[in-house]
């Protein structure tokens, strides 16, 4: 076998078969003996265990299995299962001023509409068999498209970061303070890396049942924390208005972001699966797994207006020393049970920092060709390294670090969403992916109309921001200074679509493609 056509092979099992355990091979056509790449004896190594070898490279018709769209509900439902959508849904009270009711209409209605966007992203999977960052490349182009995946890897990164720290400082109360919050940090983010270089086989596994347990724990937490949760009274004026818009933002950002990395789990389904179910099971486990938790995360927050108890647990150990109050005062059995409780749920968050590693490897091979020839899982493994120092950085700001990294990566990802979807409904879904171009720059599009309409868009969403260190203009020209209303999201998706669309029919008439 020759060593192109080894290196193009997607079949892993042939490769594993041919290559594995061989440092040369024989080429029947050449008549001559030529060495065998240690990429490639690698990733015949991974398939050899059971480990997927692949990477970006398109998943052909006859290497798609039987997988049920229904595994995109326990895989999404189990990611947002966990205890990082708990500390989010305290953000409403805590951070934007809201009381229960208004965290409530706003947790329903932006969850609603932040599902959709990756829920249609992920119907890209089975028709095409390409990762999500690959088929960006059909709006984007060739050149384009790799300053999305690299802003996306950073998504990845900051995900993992946020998500390892959640179920950290749950761990950290669990071990009354002994156990250092750096160690925690490092015990979860590494089970979650060593899962995620499995691949898409094990992901899924694990995902299938992992929501359920931690359903069943949180279902405990509800029942502990009923007697404590208080009805924190509706806000008024303009401050509630801009407190709405800005959590709204952010759960926006929250589910949103998942629209990066949403079709690299519906890659092995067959063709022919219909892409409603697709969408159907994805949006279920997205929003039924978000909006419950998070409402039991505001639900949470209330009990610090309610008690000094429970404000003096918060202001020492932030959301795991509020969870962990709620099992005190019933006595050594009940506080125990309490601690085994807060250990299941610490782990949750593997569910979904596993997620993040894995497509993490996929968008860097994105970046470049050259990197294609690594295997998956080493850039995984790399990846998992980057976030994980920087998880232990960061183990002290949970809240800090994720309002700042929410509203973020909601400024980039809502332009190029829009441009996602604009370009699959109206020109890809009539005239089909040429599925053969996806790592063929001359028969891609250029990404003019794309990365002006982005920019563009992306600088709107930062002239509209809100933060504790940037104010956009536009945001305080709408709400009470010196913090104004955080309208990115809103505006950023209006003003990329007015552009995109006619620069996109201006690209296709007088460029093509």
């Amino acid at each position: 076998m020759a060593d192109e056509e080894i290196a193009h092979t997607d079949a892993s099992k042939t490769l594993a078969k041919e290559v594995y355990g061989e440092k040369v091979v024989y080429d029947v056509a050449a008549g001559e003996s030529k060495a065998v790449p240690w990429t490639l004896r690698l990733r015949a190594l991974a398939a050899k265990y059971g480990a997927e070898e692949a990477g970006i490279e398109r998943i052909p018709t006859e290497l798609r299995t039987n997988q049920n769209p229904f595994d995109m509900f326990t895989l999404f439902a189990s990611a947002n299962v966990c205890t990082a959508t708990l500390a989010f849904g305290t953000l409403g009270p805590a951070l934007f001023g809201l009381g229960w009711w208004d965290s409530f209409l706003a947790l329903l209605f932006f969850n609603i509409i932040g599902a959709i966007p990756p829920s249609l992203i992920a119907t890209f999977g089975p028709k095409t068999g390409l990762r999500t960052m690959v088929v960006n490349r059909y709006s984007f182009g060739w050149w384009p498209s790799k300053l999305v995946a690299l802003l996306n890897g950073v998504n990845m990164i900051g995900w993992a970061m946020v998500n390892t720290i959640a179920g950290a400082v749950i761990l950290y109360d669990v071990g009354q303070t002994k156990l250092p919050l750096s160690v925690a940090v490092l015990l979860i983010g590494l089970i979650a890396i060593i899962i995620s270089i499995t691949g898409y086989q094990w992901v899924h596994k694990y995902e299938r049942f992992s929501w359920i347990i931690m359903a069943v724990c949180f279902c405990i937490v509800a029942g502990f924390g009923a007697k404590h949760f208080v009805n924190v009274p509706m806000g008024k004026g303009p401050s509630e208005t801009s407190g709405i818009l800005s959590f709204g933002t952010a759960i926006w950002a929250f589910q949103v972001s998942w629209g990066g990395l949403s079709a690299d789990y519906a890659v092995y389904m067959r063709e022919d699966r219909k892409s409603f179910w697709v969408f159907f099971w994805t949006f279920n486990g997205l929003f039924w797994g978000g909006f419950l938790v998070e409402c039991l995360g505001a639900a949470l927050m209330t009990t610090v207006s309610g008690s000094p108890i429970f404000e003096a647990a918060y202001d020492r150990g932030g959301v795991g020393a509020l969870l962990g109050q709620l099992f005190e005062g019933y006595g050594t059995n009940t506080r125990n049970f309490g601690y085994l409780i807060e250990t299941i749920l610490s782990l949750s968050v593997i569910a979904v920092v596993t997620a993040n590693v894995y497509s993490l490897g996929l968008n860097i091979q994105t970046t470049s060709d050259a990197l294609i020839k690594v295997p998956r899982f080493v850039w995984s493994l790399l990846g998992g390294a980057a976030f994980l120092i920087a998880a232990i950085a960061g183990r002290n700001q949970l809240q800090e670090v994720m309002e700042n990294f929410l509203n973020v990566i909601a400024y980039w990802l809502t332009p190029w969403l829009t441009i996602m979807l604009l370009e699959h409904f109206l020109w890809r879904r009539r005239l089909g992916y040429n599925l053969e171009a996806w790592n063929k720059p001359s028969l891609l599009p250029k990404g003019f109309a794309a990365i002006f309409s982005f920019l563009v868009g992306t600088v709107i969403c930062i002239l509209c921001m809100s933060q504790t260190w940037w104010v956009g203009p536009i945001a305080l020209g709408v709400g009470n200074a010196p913090f104004g209303t955080d309208i990115s999201w809103e505006l950023g998706l209006a003003v990329t679509a007015a552009l995109y669309v006619p620069l996109r029919f201006m690209e296709r008439k007088y460029i093509g493609l």
